[in-house]
């Protein structure tokens, strides 16, 4: 049977690294607004009838540069290469100079820098990107004698993969690192070290396999995930270790808390929001493979494994609280969160996602500082109803706006021309106008958007444009955010406290859970709310996440409680797992503190300030709480 065994586990890992060398390369990166826009949203619909009428056509600018400002042959030369190259390639519908003479620009280029605008056919109404467009200009452009700059929406959605990408590695890479050297610093035996860490890895390995297997692509909203998974996976391990190697001890608690944690990613799978249920498949896949690594590598033998002395005789003192004021502090601090809960706002901001030194953000505040900014806000409105020297003093008006560099509208054109251009509709009832706006976040072109409105209420009585386009799409997603936010905590609260009722089958030790696991995950988001932080793509699982791993320890000292019957055995079982389990929780999430991006790094900030107040939790209120209302837990606590 040991043979057997033996055998067994030396042929999964094997057959692992493989599926690995065979499906990895097929791991596909994307952040594409469809990801994250519900598709059944009727703003999607409005935006689906204004591709119908005007056409949506993505659009790209080629900045050249020239210090001698294009006076020489070669650099004329060069602007007619790349013009006839950029006609040839495919699915690029037309090339003109920047900007068309219908544009009204409040800047007028230096000399030095000429433009093209290249227009190209989306693979979607949302998805902008053309990699494979962006990639066969830039390899032009590398035989040009002239500096060169890319910008449009597709070239920031292909910055924000690249980010993707580089920070999936590079935080596996340095998570693994420090984790390697905790537990060299914790675990004396190698065996022990060699096993916690294939139960780790093996659970990344679970989560990158279900990616590429179900063709689920990476985001910034997975990036956190592998080193969630690589760290988590020493939770199990190390409380099997401190039991002397048996897992059968502890194989109870150590399922509910691998239950709650995964309950803490399926509470997303309800969202609209595709890449939140991407989140939660490929969190729940990290998760279930690291427990099932787990029972591969230490279930059912026992492995002789001794802890270090000076760790035991720490945990063999550890304080028990008891005083009762304990709760007023807790339950104090909790109501001072209140206010900022209330205050909690989602919001988006491209931009902030992306390190400051990715050359497609370089290139793109190139392009906002020396030729225009050129995000479209766009707005319809009915023709009939607009008279056109009061929509030309509306236009004027919001060009006075210092976010607004130009406009373009139907009365640029033409009469003769209108119908064919992309600013009337086929029935010619609607004309269209469009402001060139910098990349803000959902708040700031809502504010501006607003500002915008009442403009047209002074300007143009009777009128009342509609905005359309990636403003009001982007505030869609922040709304959608917020609700998958609240919606996934208060089901993960509802799921993981029934679990825990289940398991724990004592209704005066379910009351002591609830709040030591209840206020931190309430500070943290107070926290975010007095500190100004919003929901976005990195922070919006912060909830759910945390309070899924917090319970896990109040999984484990109420077991040993119901066990041993006291309070003291409880910890001198449990709180060196706990504690430790914690700390290394820490350092694993102090990798995101060296992103580059603001939300990622917010994002580990508050996870290591949840687990530190989870702890506290677990290790001070619990004990009170359990003394308060368990008389069992009082009278051999006492005892002990």
């Amino acid at each position: 049977m040991d043979k057997l065994v033996k055998a067994f586990r030396i042929a999964v890992p094997a057959v692992f690294i493989v599926l690995l060398v065979l499906y990895l390369p097929k791991i596909r990166v994307e952040n594409s607004l469809e990801r994250w826009v519900t598709p059944s949203s009727p703003e999607i619909a409005r935006y689906g009838d204004f591709l119908e009428q005007f056409g949506g056509g993505a659009a790209l600018l080629v900045v050249l540069r020239d210090p001698g400002g294009f006076e020489s042959d070669e650099a004329r030369d060069a602007l007619m290469v790349i013009w006839d190259r950029l006609t040839e390639l495919p699915d690029v519908d037309g090339v003109s100079v920047y900007p068309p003479p219908v544009y009204r620009l409040k800047r007028r280029l230096d000399k030095s820098i000429s433009v093209f605008i290249v227009a190209f056919t989306p693979p979607s109404r949302l998805n902008p990107n053309r990699p494979e467009l962006l990639k066969a200009v830039r390899n032009l452009l590398k035989d040009v004698p002239l500096e060169s700059h890319l910008a449009g929406t597709g070239v920031l959605h292909e910055a924000i993969n690249e980010e993707t990408q580089k920070y999936t590695l590079s935080f596996i890479g340095l998570g693994l690192l420090f984790l390697m050297a905790l537990l060299l610093l914790v675990l004396k035996s190698t065996k022990a070290f060699l096993m916690t860490m294939g139960v780790s890895a093996g659970g990344v390995s679970t989560l990158l396999l279900a990616a590429a297997v179900f063709r689920i692509p990476l985001s910034m909203v997975t990036v956190i995930l592998p080193v969630l998974v690589l760290f988590y996976g020493t939770s199990g391990s190390l409380h099997v270790l401190f039991h002397r190697g048996d897992f059968r001890k502890v194989v109870a608690p150590c399922f509910m808390a691998v239950l709650t944690t995964a309950i803490g990613f399926i509470t997303f799978w309800p969202s609209r929001i595709p890449l939140l249920k991407d989140f939660a498949v490929l969190g729940t896949a990290g998760i279930a493979g690291g427990f099932a690594w787990a029972l591969l590598l230490f279930f059912p033998k026992r492995y002789a494994f001794e802890p270090r002395a000076d760790i035991e005789r720490f945990f063999r003192r550890f304080p028990v609280f008891s005083r009762p004021s304990i709760l007023l502090i807790f339950l104090g601090v909790a109501a001072a969160m209140v206010p900022g809960i209330l205050k909690l706002k989602a919001d988006i901001y491209s931009l902030d996602i992306i390190s400051p030194s990715n050359s497609r953000v370089v290139d793109h505040h190139f392009v906002e500082r020396n030729v225009s900014r050129y995000v479209p806000l766009e707005y319809t409105l009915e023709i009939d109803k607009a008279d056109p020297r009061e929509l030309n003093g509306w236009i004027s008006a919001v060009l006075e706006l210092d976010e607004v560099d130009g406009a373009v509208s139907y009365l640029s054109f033409p009469s003769s021309e209108r119908p064919k251009s992309q600013y009337v509709s086929p029935d010619g009832r609607t004309g269209r106008v469009t402001f060139f706006i910098p990349t803000l976040s959902t708040s700031g072109g809502l504010a501006l958007a607003d500002r915008i409105a009442v403009l047209a209420a002074a300007k143009m009585p009777g009128v009342r444009p509609s905005v359309n386009g990636y403003v009001t799409l982007y505030a869609v997603v922040a709304e959608e955010l917020k609700k998958a936010f609240v919606s996934s905590l208060a089901l993960a609260f509802a799921l993981i406290f029934l679990v825990m009722a289940a398991f724990l089958r004592n209704a005066r030790l379910f009351a002591a859970s609830i709040l030591p696991n209840a206020i931190p995950v309430a500070c943290v988001i107070g926290l975010m709310g007095w500190s100004g932080l919003t929901l976005n793509m990195a922070t919006v699982p912060i909830g759910c996440l945390m309070l899924g791993i917090l319970v896990d320890n109040t999984f484990h000292l109420l077991f040993w409680y119901k066990k041993t019957g006291g309070l003291r055995e409880a910890f001198r079982e449990t709180a060196p797992g706990m504690v430790l389990t914690m700390a290394i929780l820490s350092v694993g999430f102090s990798v995101f503190l060296f992103a580059s991006s603001p939300p990622i790094r917010y994002f580990g900030i508050l996870s290591l300030a949840t687990l530190t107040a989870g702890l506290a939790g677990d290790c001070i209120l619990l004990p009170v709480l359990v003394r308060m209302l368990d008389s069992k837990g009082t009278r051999r606590s006492e005892n002990a």
